[in-house]
């Protein structure tokens, strides 16, 4: 029997509740007192802290700005254009977007019925021009600063997240040069028709921008954040484009969304303990070294756990 979005029916939580309980069943040797404390001082991580109150500065700028912002600069840009060049665009819009937000998920969410509007007006396949908002998307959030998988990365690996987006861009943007082309070759000698533009205000995208620059400059991530709910409050609030009480509502609602990968840090920090107390780590980085003895073979090695990692997850 087919079950629409299978894979989403379990939550990732129940997933690492459970990795949670086998780390705990194989740590034989200790009581449970003593397994708490482990995951007690590994919660207590300064990097699991900082992430999570990143992820919910993340959730407030997204649920402050909404929806508008992001069409704002959807339909900005597909103005500029003739209706010919819409699916190329389309994937920038996406990028632009997912890179600003620093979600992916997020990003297909607001532009997908976008997507289903241009190929309406213009004919292009459906499959195509939600492909394309998925592909930019992820792109996008590839080298999103405010990204939680960016976040998390950068946080846990100690490195600065300008080298990690540097790192980023140079495997990201010729995949994305790449699919532009192939999008502009695959709607070449497809008619198009009008494109509908809706109204849009340009001025919804300066918080945008904002987190965008000021993360290139490489300044606090949570100054940056706050400067852009701070942006994006004035404005929304004060183009009355939202009530107090919706303003509210929304923060919530963005923090809300974040409350899942918050406790996976959480329970990934707690896993950690445990894998770290039991062994685990030091068995899993010596069968790499065994296994891939020089500089590129380790580094290859460490991409297929992290690869195997993602499938998994």
């Amino acid at each position: 029997m087919d079950v629409p979005m299978g894979f989403y029916n379990i939550s990732v939580v129940v997933v690492f509740m459970i990795a949670l309980l086998v780390a705990c069943i194989q740590a034989k040797d200790i009581n449970m007192n003593e397994k708490l404390k482990i995951m007690a001082n590994s919660m207590a991580d300064p990097n699991i802290i900082t992430m999570i109150l990143i992820f919910l500065m993340a959730g407030v700028f997204v649920g402050v700005l909404g929806r508008s912002s992001a069409e704002s600069v959807a339909y900005f840009l597909l103005s500029l254009i003739p209706a010919d060049y819409a699916i190329p665009v389309l994937f920038l819009i996406s990028a632009f977007v997912s890179l600003a937000m620093g979600t992916s998920v997020g990003t297909i969410t607001l532009i997908t019925p976008i997507a289903i509007a241009i190929g309406g007006c213009t004919g292009y396949p459906m499959p195509l021009c939600v492909g394309t908002v998925m592909g930019g998307a992820m792109f996008g959030d590839n080298l999103s600063f405010i990204s939680d998988t960016t976040i998390a990365a950068c946080n846990g690996q100690g490195c600065k997240m300008q080298d990690k987006f540097k790192a980023n861009f140079k495997i990201a943007v010729p995949a994305a040069l790449l699919t532009i082309i192939a999008l502009y070759f695959l709607t070449l000698e497809r008619p198009a028709g009008d494109l509908n533009i809706e109204e849009y205000n340009l001025i919804k995208i300066i918080p945008y921008l904002l987190v965008l620059i000021g993360g290139v400059m490489g300044f606090n991530v949570f100054l940056v954040l706050l400067v852009g709910i701070i942006s994006g409050s004035i404005l929304m609030l004060g183009m009355g484009e939202i009530s107090s009480l919706d303003y509210l509502t929304n923060i919530g609602k963005g923090t809300a969304g974040m409350f899942e990968t918050s406790m996976v840090a959480i329970l990934v920090s707690c896993i950690g303990g445990l894998i770290a107390y039991n062994g685990g780590f030091n068995a899993l980085l010596s069968t790499v070294h065994k296994i891939f003895s020089t500089k590129k073979g380790g580094m290859l090695g460490i991409g297929m756990l992290v690869g195997f990692m993602d499938i998994a997850t």
